[in-house]
């Protein structure tokens, strides 16, 4: 039943009501991070390497669980965020959606971390527009000057001529 647009203005705009979304989402965010924390743990603890085959199976078949994973991506350590980028070309998750995530830690990450979002690129299965390649490579072309020497500036010259296929 739709509710009435008086109805709707009074919810909106009480405190109480406030009060109520605010606990909910501080629910939900808690909620969602003890996930997150469960999602890392079962990928990162050696102690859980024997159900690694179905915590990569639940990453491929349900959405809710990669979104969780690329939100762990970004929140963790460096250690566990190689571990956790290694799950995702493991499950053989397409990434597409996130590339500039995973380019952006290409660029930015130490090398073993880097190493393994590069492997995820590779692995990318959907379709990157023109532009949003030439964008990435314009941001890549910035930083690869000062890095062209290096190990990193290896995976940065993989990364830009597989920018190039895409363009």
């Amino acid at each position: 039943m739709p509710l009435k647009r008086d109805l709707l203005k009074d919810k909106l705009f009480d405190p109480k009501a406030f009060n109520t979304v605010f606990i909910n989402i501080a629910d939900e965010n808690k909620a969602k991070k003890e996930q997150m924390d469960i999602l890392i743990e079962l990928i990162c603890d050696e102690r859980h390497k024997s159900d690694r085959n179905q915590v990569l199976a639940l990453l491929k078949g349900e959405p809710q669980a990669a979104d969780l994973l690329m939100t762990a991506i970004s929140e963790a350590s460096p250690e566990n965020k190689r571990k956790l980028l290694i799950a995702c070309w493991e499950a053989d998750l397409d990434c597409t959606p996130r590339i500039d995530m995973f380019a952006e830690i290409v660029m930015k990450d130490d090398f073993p971390v880097a190493m393994e979002a590069l492997t995820s690129i590779e692995n990318m299965h959907g379709h990157i527009t023109t532009e949003h390649a030439e964008k990435l490579l314009n941001q890549i072309m910035e930083v690869y000057p000062a890095q062209v020497d290096s190990p990193k500036g290896h995976l940065l010259a993989d990364l830009i001529e597989l920018l190039r296929k895409w363009q």
